[in-house]
């Protein structure tokens, strides 16, 4: 008989303060929604996936500012990053995905992980990004907190259509079931999110997926190459990003991190920019701009790295 895969579960003391790093309101702070929303639970969905955006940033500085550079995707030990010590950290697609993925299932909703390949300058990657798949009346719905500025920011449904879903306006974005190049079986299908910063603009792949599960054991190895192969991006840039909420809790842009760069881009149009000088402005900035925190031994851990900021 096959072993039953059993995916972990927050505490509801947990939820509680994840929900505080979410900012919730009060109000709107539900533990189980098959018993306080079944008819709203999409719109529940994007609730939290609207807060989790704004409010934890897409980030990969454990590999740079930490003493082990080691990123450890275990529901506690993200947790314990991400929403237990306080420090404002967040992580990279592994990490937050897999952090609200587990929310998710804590809070009742079907929920499964799956892979994806970033198509990056032309070719694809191998597995190395995350997605969530939910399933909510009998549809499954992508729902992705992980990718970044131009990742999705509401669930979109599997349905085949390619109909155009929102984004922080003007961008749009659409998912499309189809073959991608690179595949010698003309007859494979994949899903493919795409974006567009406006209606001007040519559509741009960003990653493809797979409505497969993979197990804890697959984002393992994933993971472990993500965070020490000196072939992916994550372990030579340092990257950060959250989204920007209005005065009436839409979407109106992000802050982005890159390097030693920060700028804001609001509905599209950047309206500020700041280059930082020394690792001091860094750090500075990371907790004036995206309250992250960094102690000592974590200020110390970028010593001698390309990254650092000489």
């Amino acid at each position: 008989m096959a072993a039953e895969h059993l995916r972990s579960t927050y505490s509801k003391e947990q939820i509680a303060r994840y929900f505080d790093r979410l900012n919730l309101p009060e109000k709107e702070r539900c533990f189980d929604v098959a018993v306080f929303i079944p008819k709203n639970a999409l719109a529940y969905l994007a609730r939290l996936q609207k807060h989790q955006l704004a409010e934890v940033p897409f980030e990969n500085l454990t590999l740079h500012y930490s003493a082990h550079r080691q990123i450890s995707i275990h529901p506690e030990e993200l947790f314990k990053k991400v929403i237990g010590d306080n420090n404002g950290r967040g992580g990279y697609c592994m990490e937050n995905n897999g952090l609200f993925g587990t929310l998710l299932h804590s809070l009742g909703f079907n929920v499964y992980s799956a892979g994806a390949r970033i198509f990056d300058g032309g070719k694809w990657t191998g597995w190395s990004h995350m997605v969530n798949i939910v399933t909510v009346g009998g549809t499954k719905y992508h729902v992705d907190v992980g990718y970044g500025a131009e990742g999705p920011v509401v669930p979109m449904p599997l349905d085949r259509s390619g109909a155009v879903q929102q984004h922080i306006n003007p961008a749009t974005a659409r998912l499309e079931y189809r073959n991608i190049p690179g595949t010698t079986d003309p007859d494979q299908r994949f899903w493919v999110y795409e974006y567009r910063r406006n209606d001007d603009c040519d559509w741009e792949i960003k990653y493809s997926f797979t409505e497969l599960e993979f197990l804890p054991q697959d984002f393992a190895v994933m993971n472990y190459y993500t965070s020490t192969s000196q072939r992916t991006f994550f372990t030579r840039l340092i990257v950060g990003e959250k989204k920007i909420l209005g005065e009436n809790g839409d979407m109106v842009g992000n802050i982005i991190l890159s390097g030693n760069n920060i700028k804001w881009r609001i509905r599209g149009v950047k309206e500020k920019e700041i280059e930082l000088k020394s690792e001091a402005e860094r750090l500075e900035a990371l907790e004036k701009h995206f309250g992250i925190k960094f102690g000592a031994v974590e200020r110390d851990g970028i010593r001698g790295l390309p990254s650092e900021i000489k």
